[in-house]
């Protein structure tokens, strides 16, 4: 985690060493205790630096967990979150649709993984705070729709996807799927273990393609 927070989100934000150790410690322990949990204290002690550090470049507690959300959604949206959707959107000329579903679910699957504290405080405050919600909606949702359209435009042209259903609807379909799958093996993996994902994936991707009616 810190190592993907390093390379991906803080090396784009310009920040001193010190600020950069504050928010790697404000997500390492806002995601093992809660926003609520959590103290600035124990988030200085992670970080090595002393607690009144933490108020020289953040007025509360409330203002690291808002810039590290702002950050990582309106500046990573592009090129973390929605960057290898796009490319495999743009390599799946010669690829069928259930290829091309494979590889988003496993990208998916892979990018959640790789960054689930994070994901986890996002859902949280974007149950809890319309400003968060809203960065999601334009910088995620809106523009993977519009990637996801711009594909279903092209494959309803080549008559190999339904084009009598709105675009938004397939997104949704596969997008519910693919959060459903990461839900499942990140909190219920003990319960409801997924012993052969690649055949999991077939499984929903069959089911996506040809719905639940027997043949």
């Amino acid at each position: 985690m810190e190592k993907f927070m390093k390379e991906f989100y803080f090396s784009e934000l310009g920040l001193s060493e010190k600020e950069e150790k504050i928010l790697s410690s404000a997500i390492k322990i806002f995601s093992q205790k809660g926003f609520d949990g959590a103290t600035t204290n124990e988030i200085a002690k992670d970080a090595g630096v002393a607690e009144g550090t933490i108020f020289k470049y953040y007025k509360t507690k409330k203002g690291i967990l808002t810039e590290i959300l702002v950050h990582l959604i309106n500046l990573m949206s592009e090129k973390v979150v929605l960057g290898s959707i796009k490319k495999i959107f743009n390599d799946s000329s010669k690829k069928n649709v259930r290829e091309v579903l494979k590889e988003i679910f496993y990208d998916r699957i892979n990018f959640i993984n790789s960054i689930f504290p994070m994901a986890k405080i996002i859902l949280i405050e974007a149950l809890l705070h319309d400003d968060v919600r809203e960065a999601i909606y334009k910088n995620i949702i809106i523009k993977a729709g519009e990637i996801f359209n711009n594909f279903h435009i092209r494959l309803g042209k080549e008559g190999s996807i339904r084009d009598d259903v709105e675009s938004f609807v397939i997104f949704r379909s596969i997008l519910a799927n693919i959060a459903i799958l990461i839900f499942q093996k990140q909190m219920f993996n003990d319960k409801l273990p997924i012993k052969d994902l690649d055949k999991e994936l077939d499984k929903i991707i069959d089911i996506i393609l040809h719905g639940i009616k027997k043949k």
